[in-house]
């Protein structure tokens, strides 16, 4: 018979931690095949793998993390989960929450990026089994992640007895209020930002890719110039990874509309966008950023809500909390914070639906 008791469900938690933490030090045996391996698989730099692993891979949660995670994990009697290529440190999070929900734990890798889980299993032999496909049974529950395009064929594929957890497409939004700030906390918040950007090359639900301005347009295309030069110099620390031929495609018709909609920046590989007015651009990935000066940033996002995985304010309190009332289901964090929430649940708290975004 499992033992469900929170105390048995914390201790299977236990070996995965003490696996990711083994991927931390490049110099270490594993630490540098995890980098050999991940640079193979995901297509980012060797810097970029290495930025990420350091930067975002929760090896070390604290015990409240970990509680909170127990608490918002149900007991189920088999946890399966399928996940997603484009950030592969989520692997992690997903095979822990599993973990937290049942002692009999499958995981199907994605296919374009298996090397994560694969560390993972390999250094907890018995903890959870891999599958190339799952074999799903009444009672199951599956925690799927992915596109909302792939999310949508996986609902209508998994039998009712089968409870679904989804987490599909997003995208993080940032946020610079009006309060005054000195030269040397805006450099270090924008930095912070374009590290935001930075890490996976962007494809993440959580990367950011529009900030928002509040004030009058010549404040954003300032804003837009210094992050356009901050980008380029962190390329050439963490250079951008390789682009797949239809994220390269999406690259150009970005830069060709936004150019002719507003202003353009070179960044590096990438670029910063800055609209004339409050026209709403989404960036492709590639370490892309589109800026818009508004006056009520509230009002600009009540169509956004449910697309947005994770908001960043700098600047008025105020603001900071009136847009975690506006944005309930959205990670709140600080520039330089986005991809690295608390390690106590999922990162996407949004009820999955699929949604087409505002035009």
């Amino acid at each position: 018979m499992s033992d469900g008791t929170p105390t048995a469900r914390r201790a299977r938690l236990e070996p995965l931690l003490a696996a990711a933490r083994s991927l931390l030090d490049a110099a270490s045996e594993r630490g540098a095949l995890a980098r050999t391996r991940l640079v193979a698989s995901t297509g980012l730099s060797p810097q970029g793998v290495d930025f990420a692993l350091r930067r975002c891979l929760e090896a070390n949660p604290s015990e409240d993390e970990l509680l909170a995670l127990l608490a918002a994990t149900p007991e189920v009697p088999r946890a399966n989960v399928l996940l997603s290529a484009n950030v592969f440190v989520a692997a992690h999070r997903a095979i822990a929450i599993a973990l937290a929900a049942s002692e009999r734990v499958f995981v199907r890798p994605s296919r374009r990026e298996p090397a994560l889980a694969e560390l993972l299993w390999e250094a907890t032999p018995g903890s959870f089994q891999l599958r190339s496909e799952l074999e799903l049974e009444p009672g199951d529950h599956l925690w799927a992640y992915g596109s909302d395009q792939t999310l949508a064929e996986i609902a209508r594929s998994t039998p009712q007895a089968v409870t679904l957890h989804a987490h599909g497409s997003g995208f993080g939004l940032a946020v610079l209020g009006n309060a005054r700030v000195s030269a040397t906390d805006l450099e270090r918040s924008l930095l912070g930002l374009a590290e935001d950007v930075t890490l996976f090359d962007q494809r993440g639900c959580l990367s950011p890719r529009v900030l928002l301005v509040a004030g009058d347009p010549g404040r954003a295309l300032e804003l837009a110039r210094e992050l356009a030069t901050i980008l380029a110099h962190l390329e050439l620390c963490i250079p951008r990874g390789r682009l797949s031929s239809e994220e390269a495609a999406e690259l150009t018709l970005y830069r060709d509309s936004a150019s002719y909609a507003g202003e353009l920046f070179s960044a590096g590989l990438g670029f910063v966008s800055v609209s004339p007015s409050e026209q709403f651009i989404l960036p492709p990935v590639g370490r892309n950023l589109h800026i818009l000066a508004t006056e009520n940033p509230l009002a600009l996002i009540a169509n956004l809500a449910p697309f947005v995985t994770s908001c960043a304010v700098e600047g008025d309190p105020a603001l900071r909390a009136a847009l975690q009332h506006a944005l309930p289901c959205a990670r709140s964090s600080r520039f330089g914070t986005m991809q690295r929430p608390p390690f106590d649940g999922p990162v996407d708290r949004r009820e999955w639906s699929p949604r087409v975004l505002p035009t």
